[in-house]
């Protein structure tokens, strides 16, 4: 038989074929159920990539922002060029732990949101907020002071104001932050067990600013204490007491926070 009869033959033959009702019903059920499968996948995988694609629009603007928005990385922060270029970096490389402790009276809070640790020295920034939220006011309470300089310059508070104390050499300055401690220290770091550190301590004295602590080489613990002693911020007479553990560890791992 020629290639064109046979052809001709098998299309006959196909074209003959009776397939059972229930057969056909079957073949054309399993067509549609691959199909429909088919597509699903090809959905499932694009909902897939645009579910990631959204997690990624959301994850990576979140970290940014949480790398930026240290207060140690904006450029007018210092204190005394303790918050060098490392501090910086660090800071950058999310080194730093955020942290929300709160001592409130009066309507006034002391508000510390952030610390950085280094073997040798231990920055804390903190807020003076009101019931709000927004900063105190810098401003001081000088009756009955004999003042020297009132730290005014146009009208507005630039720095802390002087007195003097009559029988006393010299003059004194009026600390933004007051303390009834014999050593005259509002700010102090201790050992896990109590035992006070011996460090170097400045604080910037203002609304919001860093609270630094510095050792003269030796190391600090690993696990540390700041105590807070203050008896007026300003001119506000109050009651500010706490202490807020500061762990090592936690400051030189990413993510630890």
């Amino acid at each position: 038989m020629s290639k064109p009869n046979l052809n001709e033959a098998l299309t006959k033959y196909v074209e003959e074929i009776q397939v059972p009702n229930e057969l056909d019903q079957r073949i054309r059920q399993n067509f549609k159920q691959y199909y429909a499968q088919k597509e699903n996948s090809q959905m499932k995988h694009k909902k897939k990539i645009l579910a990631f694609s959204i997690a990624a629009a959301i994850l990576i603007p979140t970290g940014a922002f949480a790398l930026n928005n240290s207060y140690f990385t904006q450029s007018n922060v210092n204190l005394n060029d303790l918050v060098n270029n490392q501090v910086k970096q660090a800071a950058k490389e999310g080194l730093t732990v955020p942290i929300d402790y709160r001592i409130s009276d009066q309507g006034i809070t002391m508000h510390f949101k952030e610390v950085y640790v280094e073997d040798s020295k231990v920055l804390v920034h903190y807020r003076v907020e009101k019931e709000d939220g927004t900063l105190v006011p810098y401003e001081f309470d000088t009756q009955g002071l004999n003042i020297r300089t009132d730290g005014k310059e146009n009208g507005q508070q630039i720095t802390d104001p002087t007195y003097s104390v009559p029988g006393q050499d010299g003059f004194n300055v009026l600390n933004f932050f007051g303390t009834a401690n014999a050593d005259n220290l509002q700010f102090y770091l201790t050992d896990s067990k109590g035992n006070k550190l011996d460090t170097g301590i400045a604080d910037q004295g203002k609304p919001e600013g860093l609270i630094a602590f510095l050792t003269d080489g030796y190391k600090l613990p690993q696990e540390m204490v700041l105590h807070v002693d203050v008896n007026r911020i300003g001119g506000t007479k109050g009651n500010w007491q706490g202490q807020l553990p500061i762990d090592q560890l936690k400051a030189s791992t990413p993510g630890a926070k």
